[in-house]
């Protein structure tokens, strides 16, 4: 301990030592240069080209964008009449609108001619409704019924849709699947 102490005092009784921290900034500055010049070149980017080319055969990518004129249908009902428009939203719109009793009748008519249509457009798989307010539920229920299903005796209805989905919908016996219900109240 005492050997310290006596290194210790002649350390402290010495000159005062100075460091030279000149090369230090030297050498920083000229990394930071480095530093900068190297960030620059870090942010150049790639573009790839495709070059086009030309080719007899028709181009697919057209022809798959071009989207199929899809049918709307819409059924409003009255306490005494049944309506059934239909058109398309792409024009010419044809639109085409089919009156109804609010009978037994008139509701076999109107399944009869919603099964037409279907079977013309047999994609559209949905059909939005708008009851008033002066028709009473059993009649809603009746229209959606003949909406909804298909009779036994009829056949069932060809889609576009692969094997399984449309055995799947068959075996649903439905004419159309999605039926909306428009105009209610709560």
């Amino acid at each position: 301990m005492a050997r310290r102490k006596r290194r210790l005092k002649q350390i402290s009784d010495g000159p005062p030592i100075d460091l030279n921290v000149m090369p230090f900034i030297d050498v920083f500055s000229l990394l930071t240069t480095f530093l900068l010049f190297v960030a620059v070149f870090t942010h150049i980017g790639i573009l790839e080209v495709q070059v086009p080319f030309l080719s007899n055969q028709p181009n697919k990518d057209k022809d798959q964008t071009k989207p199929k004129r899809s049918i709307t249908v819409h059924v409003t009902l009255d306490k005494n009449t049944i309506a059934v428009e239909s058109f398309f939203l792409d024009p010419p719109t044809n639109q085409k609108t089919q009156k109804f009793n609010m009978s037994e009748p008139g509701i076999a008519q109107m399944h009869n001619y919603l099964t037409q249509l279907r079977r013309d457009h047999p994609t559209t798989d949905k059909l939005s409704l708008f009851p008033t307010d002066d028709v009473d539920y059993e009649s809603i229920v009746a229209v959606i019924d003949a909406i909804k299903f298909l009779k036994d005796t009829e056949p069932p209805i060809s889609t576009s849709l692969t094997p399984s989905e449309d055995e799947e919908q068959n075996a649903q016996n439905s004419l159309y699947p999605k039926v909306i219900i428009g105009n209610v109240l709560f």
